[in-house]
């Protein structure tokens, strides 16, 4: 994940084949609007 971080410039989440969230990469990894992003950033989901 923290790669993704430093070469991406914009990030999507997908879950069984639906789009959760895109936008900004720092700010999806820092701030996301959706739950479920969260918690599969943090570990807590997948």
């Amino acid at each position: 994940m923290a790669q993704a971080v430093r070469v991406s410039q914009k990030t999507g989440f997908f879950h069984l084949g639906k789009l959760i969230e895109v936008g900004k990469t720092e700010k999806i990894f820092k701030n996301p609007d959706n739950k479920m992003t969260q918690d599969y950033i943090t570990g807590r989901f997948g």
